[in-house]
């Protein structure tokens, strides 16, 4: 055998390896759909606190979950989470949900994303109903049945103010 036929054996060879060792390209989240999904998690976390639904709102966490109070109060796993759901919900009268959106979505990967996210609601303290806002940040997991969950939620609401004028 000739040696440039050897050379070029020799090549193909090594540019084939090198081809097989590549990693497949793993195809870059749909964040609309993740979007979509998060939004539908919201609003089912909206109708569990609406219910009182205390084990519906630690539903919504990984086991491992943290979920943190405009008051600074820290729940960690679904059995913290519940017993805080339920005292929260001993201390109010009603929950209803008036609006909420994710304001800016990042898509981690397919199973890891992160919102900035707001909602308005009026709640019934002490027999008044009283309008807040609440601006929340969110680290979500899609677990391996394939629900996206809180691993981590960030709470700082306060009571709703009237929009100040955009400044000229």
């Amino acid at each position: 055998m000739k040696r440039s036929r050897i050379v070029q054996i020799a090549v193909l060879t090594v540019l084939a390896a090198a081809c097989a060792r590549q990693p497949a390209t793993v195809p870059h989240p749909d964040a609309m759909a993740i979007q979509t999904e998060l939004s539908t998690r919201l609003g089912t976390f909206a109708k569990a606190i609406a219910n009182k639904d205390a084990a519906g709102v630690a539903n919504m966490f990984t086991e491992d979950g943290t979920w943190i109070l405009p008051d600074a109060s820290t729940f960690k796993g679904r059995a913290s989470i519940e017993a805080g759901a339920k005292n929260f919900f001993a201390t109010v009268g009603s929950f209803v949900t008036d609006e909420m959106g994710i304001d800016k979505l990042i898509v981690v990967n397919s199973s890891e994303a992160v919102t900035f996210s707001h909602g308005s609601y009026t709640i019934t303290e002490q027999g008044k109903p009283v309008k807040r806002v609440n601006p929340a940040a969110d680290y979500w997991k899609k677990g391996t049945d394939g629900v996206w969950r809180l691993n981590y939620d960030l709470n700082a609401d306060g009571p709703a103010t009237a929009k100040v004028a955009a400044k000229p």
